[in-house]
């Protein structure tokens, strides 16, 4: 089960990230799986979407969880299956207009 937990921080005020995965091993997923994405914020204020390919999977949700670590079975934004070869990308936004958020992402990958 592949890992990536992507830390972000003070994410300027009012921008959007690139993609959080770009160059990751992860990025290109390697076989079918079963992907689950996790995030916590230090405030609210940042808001994630989430592509496989070219589908939107997750569309500018908010993290609603609040904290300086991901906990898997508590923080999950979404779960969703994927077919090997899908390129994942990850954006994040900052809709709070304060330039000190913080936030951590985990993408963790369980073939099918």
């Amino acid at each position: 089960m592949p890992k990536t937990i992507i830390y972000t921080a003070n994410q300027a005020a009012l921008t959007k990230t690139a993609n959080l995965l770009s160059g990751d091993t992860n990025e290109f997923i390697p076989y079918d799986a079963i992907v689950r994405i996790t995030a916590v914020t230090s405030a609210i204020g940042i808001n994630l979407s989430v592509f496989a390919d070219t589908d939107l999977l997750v569309d500018d949700k908010t993290i609603p969880f609040i904290g300086t670590s991901v906990l898997d079975k508590d923080n999950v934004i979404d779960e969703f299956e994927v077919d090997q070869g899908t390129r994942l990308a990850i954006f994040a936004r900052e809709t709070a207009n304060v330039a000190t958020t913080d936030h951590y992402v985990c993408v963790e990958i369980t073939p099918i």
